[in-house]
């Protein structure tokens, strides 16, 4: 019984990071069909009350620098 209780303890976990990883995946993906103002817009919305406005600048300009490098 023990060995069961593990067996789906593990099953649960493994479950748990699938679907952690394909919703990240998902977010990801919605993120890289943004136009660049919409990808600024998000990040000034998700990051933009907890840093400065240079520093926000300053981050958005390396996200979407790496995201264009991603793109190719």
């Amino acid at each position: 019984m023990g060995r069961f209780i593990k067996l789906l303890l593990i099953l649960a976990i493994a479950i748990g990071i699938g679907v952690a990883v394909a919703k990240l995946n998902e977010m990801r993906q919605q993120f890289l069909a943004m136009t660049e103002e919409d990808q600024r817009r998000y990040l000034a919305e998700k990051i933009g009350d907890k840093v400065p406005e240079e520093k926000l600048a300053e981050i958005q300009d390396k996200v979407i620098e790496g995201i264009s490098k991603a793109k190719g």
